[in-house]
């Protein structure tokens, strides 16, 4: 769920890239199912055979450890504008350890595997994808102004968590100022950020059907730090059911500003909450996401597709995906990360 720093990390992306940093990436596009279980079987086998203590615990400690590395890399070979430096990397994995090892981390975790295994039986003649499911729920920005896409996409190279089916196709939004900043300052203080506090709407017509509204906002946002303490990844979220079976989840939400309840008809546009930092989140965004369910956890993500939205589009960098391509003659789009975007109707321009 969580939003990963935008400042920019080692240079450009015409720049030579280090060997670590490659296989990073290499490792990056490998499944993460795949990983955690090479790493737990090389765990059982090496205590099977007798191996030293310590080797068995790193196999186990890695196959836990790698996956949350590498949801830091991109594997975009021009993507570095919004990724994490190495400093707020280590910082990051280091906070997360500190989650997943408590009883509250581990439940999440079984809650999210164990959702995965629900989503993808549910799904076992193909899950939802931009071929297989087109929502019919007309989508409309939920905020006010211009923000910045900062995670996600409808293709496994652009996806904001591609092997967690609930969250395949969901978007992280930020505000930003001319020099690409979120924040005014030194970014220590929540109030710092543009995006905190600020109005987030219904982005369709539907029925609320799940509020949480205590978690409170992370006080340390900017360095890659996560609330360790929380049992709820997403925070303080609405989700509303949409007429057609779709569910729409906005999470991340300030704490006490949720402005609706469980059972309230909302309309496109009407305020349901503010931007936060709560659950984990780095620093303050909107985690938005389309499902298929009520449920966060036993979800598949639906590749959400906006209606009315001026976009201001790298085309070089959509030129890679057809799905991205000849967006300024469609009615509804797919974003993609690096987009700025506001609710002008019918209004598109080229960067």
């Amino acid at each position: 769920m969580e939003e990963h720093a935008v400042d920019e990390s080692d240079g450009p992306a015409s720049a030579p890239k280090s060997f670590p940093r490659r296989l990073l990436v290499r490792l990056a596009d490998v499944n993460i199912w795949t990983l955690m279980g090479v790493g737990v079987a090389l765990g059982g086998l090496t205590d099977y055979l007798g191996g030293p203590w310590w080797l068995v615990f790193l196999c186990f400690l890695l196959a836990g450890l790698l996956p949350i590395v590498l949801q830091t890399v991109s594997i975009e070979v021009d993507s570095d504008e919004f990724e994490m430096t190495n400093r707020e990397r280590a910082v990051y994995v280091l906070s997360m350890l500190c989650w997943a090892t408590t009883p509250w981390g581990i439940l999440t975790q079984i809650l999210q595997l164990g959702g995965q295994f629900i989503a993808y039986f549910r799904y076992r003649n193909g899950v939802p994808s931009i071929e297989l499911h087109t929502p019919q729920t007309a989508l409309t920005l939920p905020f006010d102004g211009e923000w910045t896409v900062v995670n996600g996409g409808v293709t496994e190279d652009t996806s904001h968590s591609w092997e967690i089916l609930s969250q395949r196709y969901a978007y992280d939004f930020v505000i930003t100022d001319e020099e690409g900043k979120t924040h005014t300052g030194d970014g220590e203080e929540l109030d710092d950020y543009y995006a905190f506090g600020k109005p987030i709407r219904a982005p369709a017509d539907g029925t609320v059907v799940a509020v949480s509204d205590r978690r409170r906002d992370y006080p340390h946002p900017g360095g890659a730090r996560i609330e360790w303490r929380t049992w709820d990844i997403a925070g303080n979220h609405v989700t509303i059911e949409h007429e057609t079976g779709e569910y729409s989840f906005l999470a991340h939400l300030k704490a006490g500003s949720t402005t609706v309840s469980e059972g309230d008809s909302v309309t496109a546009g009407e305020v349901i909450g503010q931007c936060g930092n709560s659950g984990h989140s780095t620093e303050p965004h909107l985690h938005y996401q389309l499902q298929d369910t009520q449920s966060f956890w036993t979800a598949a993500g639906l590749a959400p597709r906006f209606f009315g939205v001026h976009v201001d589009r790298d085309d070089e960098k959509a030129s890679n995906y057809e799905a991205y391509t000849d967006y300024d003659s469609r009615e509804a789009l797919y974003l993609l990360a690096g987009d700025n975007v506001d609710a002008s109707e019918g209004c598109f321009t080229d960067r």
